[in-house]
């Protein structure tokens, strides 16, 4: 599917940064530390963005878009899994069963409490009944990117679909012709940001930018709350000594943002 023609590039962003601080609007046309200023501010004012300040008593948001979720399958006997490039936190309190009726998922836990769940169990492999985030230990003697990986205890005796819902950290806008991420619906938003952020730069600053990026970001915040839709939030079972009927359809609690 195209980007949407009204979505924010990063050769916008360029040339309204450039247009403020009165570089021309031509990009290409900018000595290297003009563009360096320019990419400067970009960088910053999507930071910004991605991370927001808190506003209208709420705390700092986290945009949907940014909330992927992944699905795997467990290997028989294999405790750790690679998660993405990208991987910033889990979101949520548990790995998710995508075919199994009626069992809560591996429950996310410490790494502390996970080795003191791990050597106090009596069984290597079973249903996983609990998973933590380890950072990946680094091989050679050259510094890599810090990766993750999950790890799942008890070891699954077979292959189970799963699923996980993360926040997802984003690189920096290269091509000109590409977009930001949430620059289709928030590209104004993301404009004031940077421009925002400009401000700091010019001879004689004012907080003109800096106000409108509160209220653009005020509006975007109410915007994906209500865009975003329910949540799941756990399986309904039976209660009591009642067993499930046999085919009987999974029932979710779910929840509207306000």
């Amino acid at each position: 599917m195209a980007e949407p023609t009204l979505s924010l590039t990063l050769d916008e962003l360029r040339r309204e940064v450039a247009r403020f601080l009165s570089f021309g609007r031509d990009y290409t046309n900018l000595n290297i530390t003009q563009q360096e200023d320019v990419d400067s501010i970009i960088r910053r004012g999507l930071r910004q963005f991605y991370q927001p300040p808190p506003v209208a008593g709420f705390p700092s948001h986290q945009w949907s878009f940014l909330r992927p979720t992944v699905s795997f399958s467990t290997v028989e006997g294999q405790e750790a899994y690679q998660l993405p490039d990208d991987f910033g936190a889990m979101m949520g309190s548990r790995i998710n069963f995508a075919t199994i009726m009626y069992v809560d998922g591996p429950l996310i836990v410490s790494d502390y409490q996970y080795r003191a769940f791990k050597e106090a169990s009596t069984a290597e492999e079973g249903l996983p009944v609990y998973a933590t985030v380890r950072v990946r230990a680094s091989t050679g003697d050259v510094p890599t990117p810090v990766r993750h990986d999950l790890l799942l205890w008890p070891k699954p005796t077979k292959v189970h679909a799963m699923t996980y819902q993360y926040a997802a950290i984003q690189d920096a806008v290269t091509g000109s012709l590409s977009y930001p991420a949430g620059a289709a619906m928030h590209g104004e938003t993301i404009i004031a940001s940077c421009l925002a952020i400009a401000e700091e730069y010019v001879v004689s600053p004012t907080s003109q930018y800096r106000q409108l990026f509160r209220e653009r970001l005020a509006s975007s915040i109410s915007l994906d709350r209500h865009t975003r839709g329910g949540g799941i939030i756990g399986k309904m079972r039976p209660t009591g000594d009642e067993a499930p009927p046999p085919m009987s359809r999974i029932s979710a609690v779910t929840y509207t943002p306000q």
